[in-house]
């Protein structure tokens, strides 16, 4: 199927983070999600925040990573919606046929 993307897309809250990742599976553009929450603090506007955020988890492919960014920009409150796709160094076989099953 092309190259394989382990995927992490930032959400201010469960809700929104919910909202990202049905989307993106009614459109079968991730395999799914696991949701991290954890505490972060980062400069917005000039001015530390502080806040609790959630982080989806996922994989997709060369094939759906651009329409994976444009519906997360369409979803997200965020205006800054955080995404990065990053290639791993390998994938195990089982984890290749899953992605390729879920997102044909």
């Amino acid at each position: 199927m092309g190259l394989y993307y382990e995927t992490k897309i930032s959400a201010e809250n469960q809700a929104q983070a919910d909202n990202i990742l049905n989307s993106l599976l009614e459109k079968r553009l991730v395999t799914g999600g696991q949701f991290i929450h954890a505490p972060a603090r980062f400069i917005w506007k000039g001015k530390v925040q502080d806040m609790d955020y959630v982080t989806i988890h996922c994989y997709t492919t060369d094939k759906h990573k651009n329409a994976v960014m444009d519906d997360v920009r369409k979803t997200t409150a965020e205006e800054v919606p955080m995404m990065t796709f990053t290639l791993p160094d390998d994938i195990n076989h089982e984890l290749r046929e899953w992605i390729d099953q879920t997102l044909t």
